[in-house]
């Protein structure tokens, strides 16, 4: 029986990631794997395991996803978006069949999936990022990316609803190449936090203090968390004592400490930015 389910994943040199990935949605009737120009194999890979590779330049996160969402020839009824370095589990991959074949009736057109993280072999399950809420599953043509440099959501033309299988977060490309990553993330996030502190954030995810728990995080993203000072130490606090990250053992401790450090990567790539603006305006 067919899924109706096509699988889309965005990928760049994730040849230690990607197997995983594959091997977790072979029940999707279509694998897509767009990649931004990798070097290291994840081509070879993807075409070994089934998935459709296809290259396209790379235009940002948000961006990146919709051009597949717009341009691939997915024809199903249904897509999940699958981050390289993420996998489904068997409870989830039967809840997506459940649903795409008609199995369970639903007038929802998006689905939010949670995600547990794996920190240094350990599943984390408090600091905050436990649980994690993404919406990936949804009707073909009723969803796609808000415009935003980095940590987008998905903005839906309907109801939707939340599913209690997981995926499973794990980049198995090591702790350097980790950092590496989240000071481009860094980078991206000082622009955003400088959008918002200047009204130029362009139209996507409301953020609203009364709404769901994402717009709730949006709200204090861009209007509070740009105001306080120390955030790196409110981050810290807020992970490992309010969020009971301690509960995590060395795992928890080494990812509030991992995160605070980024936090500190944010402040200094907004000062640079807050910088350079000031330096442009006195020219």
């Amino acid at each position: 029986m067919k899924s109706r389910i096509s699988v889309l994943i965005s990928a760049l040199n994730e040849k230690e990631n990607l197997a995983f990935a594959l091997d977790s949605c072979k029940f999707a009737d279509r694998m897509f794997v767009l990649d931004s120009g990798s070097t290291d194999g994840t081509q070879a890979i993807a075409k070994k395991l089934g998935a459709e590779f296809v290259y396209h330049p790379w235009e940002g996160y948000a961006r990146q996803k919709n051009w597949g969402l717009d341009n691939l020839p997915i024809e199903t009824d249904w897509i999940f978006i699958l981050d390289a370095d993420e996998e489904i589990t068997p409870q989830l991959r039967e809840e997506l069949l459940a649903i795409s074949t008609g199995k369970v009736q639903t007038d929802k057109v998006g689905f939010y999936v949670n995600r547990h993280f794996v920190w240094r072999g350990k599943k984390i399950s408090h600091c905050g990022y436990y649980p994690s809420w993404n919406l990936r599953f949804f009707r073909r043509g009723k969803a796609r990316y808000e415009e935003r440099d980095v940590h987008e959501h998905m903005i839906v033309d309907g109801p939707v609803g939340y599913l209690k299988g997981e995926m499973r977060h794990e980049d198995r490309r090591g702790r350097d190449y980790l950092w590496q990553k989240h000071i481009r993330y860094a980078e991206l996030e000082a622009k955003e936090m400088f959008k918002a502190m200047n009204g130029t954030v362009t139209a996507g995810l409301k953020p609203s203090f009364f709404g769901n728990s994402l717009e709730r995080r949006r709200a204090i993203k861009e209007r509070v968390w740009p105001y306080l000072p120390a955030r790196w130490l409110f981050r810290f606090v807020y992970m490992y004592f309010i969020k009971l990250g301690f509960l995590d053992g060395t795992a928890g401790l080494d990812m509030c400490i991992f995160m605070a450090r980024y936090e500190k990567e944010i402040a200094a790539a907004f000062q640079r930015l807050k910088a350079a603006t000031a330096a442009n305006l006195v020219q």
